[in-house]
């Protein structure tokens, strides 16, 4: 009797605090009815929509619309992860009682991805047939990584504020990724365009473009209409697989979840944060991962009506941290530790050389390369050699290319090499990651830079507290013709160099054409203690107008 008065007391507890409790075996074990495709809204195979089973007395709680990330489809939430086994979302969401859809933004074949702009404008056609399916008259979202930004686009820019309540988003770059920015810089470009991934999806998630995103999204008052919440992850998937690799890249510009850091899953005007929990970014839209987490918030809505009232709007603006004004952008500060090398084999074999600083801690050689057929080999400065792991495909960003790498703790100081034969001409990207005491930092004066306008480059480089002896910066400004595809060299618009002790800046002129544009520069010189180093920072920068409209940046090389 007692044991059965505790178990009652434990589980009202539960309830009255609003912890999920686990679902009955027979119910985790059961799998629901497939869900069906009802519609294409952009044509055969384009455009998808598929709606779940309903569960039994579910008509109380709100609709659910699941939207998939970069290079995804609706089965990424029923069917196989990379990383983590089966997602189980749509069960969870099925047995604990609520209706769902899914949708598949691009075509339903792998192929290019689409930028915010055209996702956004398919979503609001989706929600409507999902609308009129349920005979409901709002949802509530869930996105992972890039659908948060789809979403977010069809939201403001497209006419879905009305239709959706709440957006919850899953590790979602709402400031871009810098492993895109990596994808397009100008020691990357080659590489990328080769293995197909210079793509609308990819080019959007630039740090810089989603700098105008931001700007020209987060004023508008149709943001109001809708509560964001968001989430994001720390752990970088298993050793060697595309998120590890993605994950160390990343790990300059802080904790991470192996494709997008803590702080770019943060959006500027998000109602509440959900959870930073210790899961990957494939992890964390596997419905046994998140689900508790999540399902908390959705299964209410907030509006009574389909557009809030003007309390309401007060109210979110006071509590929410929404404001009125035009979103200042996140500032363009980078600090680097790596050094990158990058362009095709001369003829048969290459022969790299970068110079590392006293007292590194660890240097890890990360070689991308369009084969697997590549011998490669770390060379120190007494000649020793170091050999790399047995290539390792990579499933993110550079899709098709493999990783050819080796960590050597506590290296020498000095001039190392890496030797590379194989195929002719074949491309690669050389990452060396140094855990150093040395510290470089790059700022550029203006997140958004207008057409033929001004903006300044500012180095600084120390260790220890102690200013370099010597701080050279190399920039390089250039941008692909608009509409090229495939290995396209980028345009060379500017080039501009200075030096300093401690630090170094120079000023630079904007293209005079609106766009995308991307800054390759090196920081090189001497260390406080006289020895040389060498950091590189892959960084893009909008060029617009005033008065610039959503849409008008264009998506795409």
């Amino acid at each position: 009797m007692v044991f059965r008065l505790v178990r009652a007391a434990l589980l009202l507890t539960l309830l009255l605090t609003g912890v999920s409790l686990s679902l009955p075996k027979s119910a985790v074990a059961s799998t629901p009815p497939a869900p069906t495709l009802i519609a294409e809204v952009n044509g055969p195979g384009k455009g998808r929509v598929w709606v779940g089973a309903i569960p039994p007395g579910s008509t109380s709680k709100p609709v659910l619309v699941f939207v998939h990330g970069l290079h995804g489809k609706a089965q990424n939430w029923w069917g196989p992860t990379v990383y983590n086994g089966t997602n189980d979302m749509y069960n969870l969401a099925y047995f604990s009682g609520y209706r769902t859809a899914f949708v598949s933004l691009d075509d339903e074949v792998d192929g290019p991805a689409s930028s915010m702009w055209a996702n956004g404008a398919t979503l609001n056609k989706q929600l409507d047939v999902i609308l009129r399916h349920f005979g409901v008259s709002s949802v509530n979202v869930i996105a992972h990584s890039k659908g948060g930004v789809d979403t977010n686009s069809a939201i403001v820019h497209y006419g879905a504020s009305s239709k959706i309540q709440k957006l919850v988003t899953l590790g979602s770059p709402h400031h871009g990724s810098q492993l895109a920015d990596l994808a397009y810089s100008w020691w990357a470009w080659w590489l990328a365009a080769l293995l197909g991934q210079h793509d609308d999806g990819t080019y959007v998630m630039q740090t810089g473009y989603m700098s105008y995103f931001r700007s020209v999204t987060d004023y508008r008052a149709e943001n109001r209409n809708v509560r964001i919440y968001t989430s994001g992850g720390t752990d970088h998937g298993p050793w060697f697989s595309a998120e590890w690799f993605g994950g160390l890249y990343l790990s300059q510009y802080g904790s991470n979840d192996g494709v997008v850091t803590v702080a770019s899953s943060h959006h500027p005007l998000q109602y509440a944060r959900l959870f930073t929990a210790d899961i990957d970014h494939d992890g964390i839209r596997k419905g046994s991962l998140v689900w508790s987490r999540i399902e908390p918030t959705v299964r209410s809505t907030w509006r009574t009506s389909s557009v809030e009232s003007d309390v309401a709007a007060s109210r979110i603006a006071l509590t929410g941290g929404r404001n009125q004004g035009r979103a200042k952008p996140m500032p363009q500060e980078q600090t680097s530790s790596v050094i990158l090398r990058g362009g095709t084999l001369e003829g048969d074999s290459a022969l790299l050389s970068l110079p590392v600083e006293e007292n590194v801690r660890e240097i890890t050689f990360d070689l991308l390369a369009a084969s697997d057929q590549l011998s490669v080999a770390v060379i120190d400065p007494a000649g020793v050699s170091y050999p790399v792991a047995q290539p390792v495909a990579d499933e993110g960003i550079f899709r098709g290319a493999f990783h050819y790498s080796v960590t050597v703790p506590k290296p020498q100081s000095g001039s190392w090499s890496v030797k590379i034969s194989g195929p002719q001409h074949a491309p690669f990207l050389l990452v060396a990651d140094l855990d150093s005491p040395l510290q470089a930092r790059l700022v550029r004066d203006q997140a958004l830079v207008k057409r033929g306008g001004n903006f300044r480059l500012s180095a600084s480089v120390e260790a220890g507290g102690r200013p370099a002896n010597r701080v050279d910066v190399e920039a390089l400004l250039t941008g692909t013709p608009q509409g090229g595809r495939g290995a396209k060299a980028p345009q060379t618009h500017q080039r501009a160099s200075a030096s300093g002790k401690g630090r170094a800046g120079m000023a630079m002129t904007a293209p005079g054409a609106v766009g995308l544009y991307q800054l390759g520069v090196t920081v090189t010189g001497i260390s406080p203690a006289g020895l040389p180093y060498e950091r590189s920072f892959p960084m893009n920068m909008p060029v617009i107008t005033d008065g610039m409209k959503a849409d008008t940046l264009p998506a795409g090389n």
